[in-house]
């Protein structure tokens, strides 16, 4: 079972990507972005409330508490220098990453899908601005631009200057953080007003053997230990609810194997997972995974030892409602994850279990 899932890296679309900047606006990093965040999130005491393992909450702004983008996916800084490379533009900082996806966004045409975006959030200034997530393309006409990137967006590890973004039954896509493009005014336009945009530079495909189903990728954590991604379903009734473990590279790319660089094996796969998982990280040994009980009711978390992932242990009302994804602090001993629904949606700090 290990072996037969696999994930298989896309040719990179950078080339497209440099030709997108040039003719839309610039690439001036992360650091610029990081100097331009437009919006203001404040500390919120609400989700203690609401959350029986809760230490910390952030809400974003009016407008996002309501609006149709539904935050699912997490990572931090802490990720993003966890293998050992540090991300130029970081100097320090301690930001989070939040994926979101778009139900219905309205436009001047009517209701319209704007696939997913990035929110990077500064955690010591409350300051954070959405980035939208593209896809470049080169047109009939031979000019390279670009549309969105219709996943849900349900995790997000940041690894080195890598994000990967969570894409359900595609595996992920991965964009490179150097690829950040600053919009020229005369271009907003043509990304529904957003002054940046991040273009996903490769797709990591999942497979599987013949005999085998494919994963859902519904979620993503970075576990250091392991130096690993860590992958798992969401399923109710009789769909699977597996974990898995793909070998992650110095880069945060996935490793390779001997016989094909492009094509990484999963080292690990857990098929007793929980049903209803929304996120799932890796603690000290021992896994934690957010289960959401509808819009009303809090969350849970659910922990098992990983090497025996059968001795699943419930703590009911751990979260506010609907908790998602998670991202791990070791340093701070927090266990990080969005909530989704309207006019209930934080970015809440949790205590790990155990």
């Amino acid at each position: 079972m290990t072996a037969a899932l696999h994930v298989r890296r896309t040719p990179s679309r950078e080339p497209l990507v440099v030709e997108l900047a040039a003719r839309t606006g610039t690439r001036p990093g992360l650091a610029a972005l990081l100097a331009d965040l437009d919006r203001r999130a404040h500390r919120s005491v609400l989700p203690r409330l609401l959350g029986r393992r809760v230490a910390a909450a952030w809400g974003w702004d009016a407008e996002d508490r309501r609006n149709e983008w539904w935050p699912q996916g997490v990572s931090t800084t802490v990720d993003a220098t966890g293998l050992g490379t540090v991300p130029e533009g970081i100097a320090g900082r301690r930001v989070a990453v939040v994926s979101s996806y778009a139900k219905a966004v309205p436009g001047p045409d009517g209701p319209m899908k704007q696939g997913a975006r990035l929110t990077f959030l500064d955690l010591d200034t409350g300051a954070y601005r959405h980035v939208l997530l593209v896809k470049p393309v080169r047109r009939d006409d031979g000019i390279v631009g670009h549309e969105p990137v219709p996943v849900h967006a349900g995790g997000v590890v940041w690894s080195g200057s890598w994000l990967h973004v969570a894409a359900t039954g595609k595996g992920c896509v991965s964009a490179h953080l150097d690829d950040l493009v600053h919009l020229g005014d005369g271009e907003r336009g043509t990304a529904f007003g957003y002054r940046w945009v991040l273009p996903t530079r490769v797709d990591h495909r999942g497979g599987a053997d013949e005999g085998t189903d494919k994963l859902r990728w519904s979620f993503l954590s970075l576990d250091v230990g392991t130096r690993s991604l860590v992958v798992g379903e969401y399923g109710r009734g009789e769909k699977s609810t597996r974990i898995a473990r793909f070998p992650l590279a110095d880069d945060g790319l996935p490793a390779g194997s001997a016989e094909d660089a492009a094509l990484t094996r999963a080292s690990e796969v857990i098929d007793t997972g929980v049903k209803g998982m929304q996120g799932v990280a890796s603690v000290d040994g021992r896994l934690h995974v957010t289960t959401s009980h509808g819009g009303w009711l809090p969350g849970s978390l659910v922990t098992a030892r990983s090497h025996d992932a059968r001795g699943w242990r419930r703590t009911v009302a751990a979260a506010p409602m609907g908790p998602e994804d998670l991202s791990w602090s070791p340093a701070e001993r927090l266990l990080w994850t969005p909530t989704e629904h309207p006019h209930r949606r934080w970015l809440v700090a949790l205590r790990p279990v155990g």
